[in-house]
């Protein structure tokens, strides 16, 4: 039996409805496991008694994502987590710690001093819990549509009535609006974007079988603002939750457990992570998919990004270090961490730490060039900033820093546009294939800096202007009467895999069949003109083409094969005349050359029954 069940069957029958177990003074933490007890198993029908249900929050509102601007973290009393980890997010952050009376309020404050905690950054909220999973029932924040931060509170996933009722304690010691979502799930068990879409697994669903999954949908995008994504297992057992097995680092950007070939779960989180990287992100590209790698035991995935700092679990074997790595390559600019703890492969930081955002913050949203295909024109930067400490903007400011080559970069000041908070700067414009990097800086009467992407210039969003598509192939054709036509452009695209050919302008014989121009030249010789055009996403090429059918044997063009284009060929090789059209016609021996061979060929042709003429 491992360890964890062990330890939870001997104290389960020391348990009785609301008792907090073992939370004591010593800050040893009250060992009610993650998942479900067989004790609670059978109190599945308490799940949800004395939630209050509300209307959705004022539209339109926005679910805040795990990386940007925090103001805290939320833990609970005893503690999950190393008075070490707290110690550090004291640094920077304001530490709320939940405690059930006074008495534990003083022994965490204690063991907070001793620890090198720091007390100014630290508060506490007396109210009795059930366990040590701030993630899983604790408050969801968003902003609502009166730009005021607010939490949304969801039945939590276990018949723990102290813990359910954590988001209303909050939001009345803080002054928050609550808005209470009717629908039993769990923090660790969704991830959002902070751009309007978010992530669960399938036991979302499963844990409300009184709604269809559209109805769970809707009361997603209802209250939380956030389109929905529901995912498959990744196991048969354990508790399902995606801070499991996934993770958000940025709006493009999710991290992926990974794990021995030999595990059970291999191709499963393979699956996962090759239908994540199908998807498109809320800046319109695919998902960039990063693994970590996870052997048994270990729960890399179950980090918690508060500010510029990633708080990472760590077990201290060998693979930790690879981990860090993984989390510094893909976050360039944060300062990575590892703490240890009682860590488990479901449940480490992430589901003991709940951030709260920054009520006040300066908030940068863009939506990132990727690839432009002008250049002539300057590139636009759009830009919305809202300023939710109402503390006013600093104009001068507002800035985009851009560079190609140079280690320097240059700036353009943002404009306000008619409307609000929206801003915009152009980048000039640039040569065909140069790579352009950016950020945008922004600053606020409160003190407060913001960049995006949040972390700035070591993150900056890159674009590239577009070499366009090049059409190789020559601008004019020629074919004898009756020949079959194909023909399809030859052409490069130095920056791309794939282009779009288009036809216009061509005549009712020939036909576009797939990329060719498909059909039979006519019986008689003519020219027609038409164009075509090669596209990449960004840009294109086009080419007029020239398209001449004629009969061979018949340089003056007249459509017929008699002395007169014997004559015409006398003149033009011996007497400067005019050339044949084209010259290919009078070349009717096929020598690849024009010559008295050629006018001795179509006499003999013409009066002696020779043969035809052949211009291949």
């Amino acid at each position: 039996m491992p360890q964890k069940y062990f330890i939870l069957m001997l104290v389960i029958g020391l348990m009785t409805f609301g008792f907090n177990g073992f939370a004591n003074d010593s800050g040893e933490e009250e060992f009610l496991p993650i998942e479900l007890t067989p004790e609670e198993m059978l109190r599945l029908d308490e799940i949800g008694k004395g939630f209050i249900r509300t209307s959705p929050p004022p539209s339109p509102m926005r679910s805040c994502a795990e990386w940007e601007p925090s103001e805290g973290v939320i833990i609970r009393w005893p503690l999950g987590i190393s008075i070490e980890l707290i110690a550090e997010m004291s640094e920077d952050l304001m530490v709320t710690t939940l405690v059930a009376s006074t008495s534990y309020m003083n022994s965490a404050i204690s063991a907070y001093t001793a620890g090198g905690v720091n007390m100014a950054n630290t508060q506490f909220i007396i109210a009795s819990t059930n366990s040590i999973w701030t993630r899983d029932y604790g408050p969801w924040f968003i902003f609502d549509g009166n730009n005021e931060m607010a939490i949304v509170d969801h039945i939590y996933n276990r018949p723990r009535p102290l813990d359910d009722q954590i988001p209303w304690t909050i939001g009345t010691e803080w002054g928050m609006s609550v808005y209470g979502m009717d629908l039993i799930t769990a923090g660790g068990n969704h991830m959002s974007d902070g751009l309007g879409m978010s992530m669960s697994t399938r036991l979302v669903y499963d844990e409300n079988p009184g709604k269809t999954h559209a109805q769970i949908d809707s009361i997603m995008l209802a209250y939380l603002g956030n389109d929905y994504t529901v995912l498959e297992y990744i196991e048969s057992g354990g508790i399902h939750h995606i801070d499991c097995w996934a993770k958000f680092l940025n709006p493009t950007t999710i991290l992926i457990k990974d794990v021995p070939e030999g595990d059970y779960n291999h191709a499963w989180l393979d699956a996962r992570a090759e239908l994540l990287s199908q998807q498109i992100s809320a800046w319109g590209q695919p998902y960039t998919i990063v693994r970590v790698y996870c052997p048994y035991g270990t729960a890399y995935t179950n980090s918690i990004i508060l500010g510029n700092k990633v708080f990472v679990p760590i077990f201290n074997n060998a693979y930790d270090t690879t981990a860090l790595k993984t989390y510094e390559n893909a976050m360039p600019g944060y300062e990575v961490m590892g703490f240890t703890g009682s860590w488990l492969d479901d449940d480490a930081i992430h589901c003991r730490a709940m951030g709260v955002p920054d009520r006040e913050m300066l908030y940068v949203d863009h939506v990132p060039l990727y690839v432009v295909g002008d250049t002539i024109n300057d590139y636009r930067i759009d830009v919305k900033i809202i300023d939710y400490s109402n503390q006013g903007l600093i104009s001068d400011s507002l800035k985009v820093f851009y560079r190609t080559k140079s280690p320097t970069f240059s700036t353009a000041m943002l404009n306000p546009t008619a409307n609000p908070d929206s801003f915009y700067a152009f980048i000039p414009a640039q040569r065909p294939g140069t790579v352009v990097s950016y950020y945008i800086q922004a600053a606020d009467n409160s003190g407060r800096v913001e960049t995006h992407p949040f972390i700035g210039a070591p993150l900056a969003h890159q674009f590239r202007v577009n070499m366009p598509p090049n059409i190789l192939s020559g601008d004019s054709l020629l074919y004898q009467i009756n020949e079959n036509i194909r023909y399809c452009p030859e052409f490069e695209d130095i920056d791309d895999t794939s282009g779009t050919i288009e036809y216009t302008g061509y005549p009712g014989w020939l036909n576009v069949v797939g990329d060719s121009l498909i059909g039979n030249a006519p019986a008689s010789p003519t020219a027609v003109d038409f164009t075509v055009k090669v596209s990449d996403q960004y840009s294109f090429d086009e080419q007029l083409i020239s398209l001449m059918v004629y009969l061979c044997g018949d340089p003056n063009a007249d459509s017929n094969c008699n002395l007169l284009d014997v004559t015409y060929m006398i003149n033009y090789i011996y007497k400067s005349g005019p050339e044949p059209m084209p010259v290919s016609t009078a070349d009717v021996n096929s020598s690849g050359d024009v010559n008295i061979l050629d006018i001795t060929y179509l006499i003999n042709y013409i009066y002696k029954s020779g043969a035809e003429p052949n211009c291949n």
